[in-house]
């Protein structure tokens, strides 16, 4: 399988199995991405952050098709759940998200605790996406009343990075070179580093370098970062297909039914 493609980066930077392989790490390097990614998304200083969900198994995503994601807790109990969604922002997803972060609720409270220990949690889903809007790349969800007023001691807090529309944001600032470090990590998960980008010396894009570069030496887990690759490529090709074929029904039916009206009417 590792002689199907050439490709520097074979397998892309927003793939699942790297994803996770890149932040569960117990070394600095994953350590330093997890904290910034925090730091970043939802401006909290985090000191030291554990997994605690660091098993990497392929039995465990081909088997139940589990998605990857990393739950972190942070010194002060504060829990994290980070993840990679490659497949679309459709409403199964949608739900999904909202499922994987109430499952953060039954990670604090055991029976008996007490409602009062219970501390907010936060969820950053990265998506390889592109929305049909052009809003911010970065968007936060949290529950809001009618007037847009967050609910009081709130705990639920959804971040969604669209990788894709880190274009966007490079015409904004004017050039690669103006992205902040966590701009130019977001462009490498959404299109791989390039020579201009790691000369660039950011400290993030160096570490997902590395940690690819390791992941690379590593036969049996680039193998299956790979598997998962082409499924994930066979899928979306899938998916594009019947799209085509949709709205090549929807566009005969609307001519035919256009072409009966015209009849009517000339009738």
């Amino acid at each position: 399988m590792r002689k199907v493609s050439e490709k520097k980066y074979p397998v892309p930077f927003h793939n699942d199995v790297f994803f996770k392989y890149m932040l569960i790490g117990e070394d600095a390097g994953s350590e330093l991405l997890r904290r910034r990614i925090i730091e970043e998304i939802y401006g909290l200083k985090v000191q030291t952050t554990k997994v605690l969900n660091p098993e990497l198994l392929p039995e465990v995503f081909f088997g139940k098709r589990a998605v990857l994601d990393v739950v972190l807790e942070d010194e002060t109990g504060h829990l994290y759940d980070l993840e990679m969604q490659v497949s679309g922002y459709t409403k199964e997803e949608q739900l999904r998200f909202q499922q994987y972060g109430y499952r953060l609720v039954g990670r604090q409270l055991k029976q008996g605790d007490e409602y009062t220990e219970l501390k907010p949690f936060y969820q950053i889903i990265f998506m390889n996406y592109k929305p049909k809007d052009t809003g911010r790349m970065i968007r936060h969800y949290t529950v809001k009343d009618e007037d847009n007023r967050e609910e009081p001691n709130g705990t639920l807090h959804r971040a969604i990075v669209f990788l894709p529309m880190i274009r966007q944001r490079v015409k904004e600032v004017g050039g690669m070179e103006n992205l902040t470090e966590f701009e130019t990590f977001c462009y490498v998960l959404a299109y791989n580093p390039d020579d201009a980008i790691l000369n660039m010396k950011r400290r993030m894009v160096d570490v997902a370098v590395e940690k690819y570069n390791e992941m690379k030496e590593d036969n049996q887990l680039f193998s299956w970062a790979e598997s998962v690759e082409f499924a994930e490529q066979a899928v979306q090709a899938n998916l594009e297909e019947r799209t085509a074929e949709a709205e090549k029904l929807g566009l005969e039916k609307g001519l035919k039914k256009g072409l009966e009206k015209g009849l009517e009417k000339g009738l």
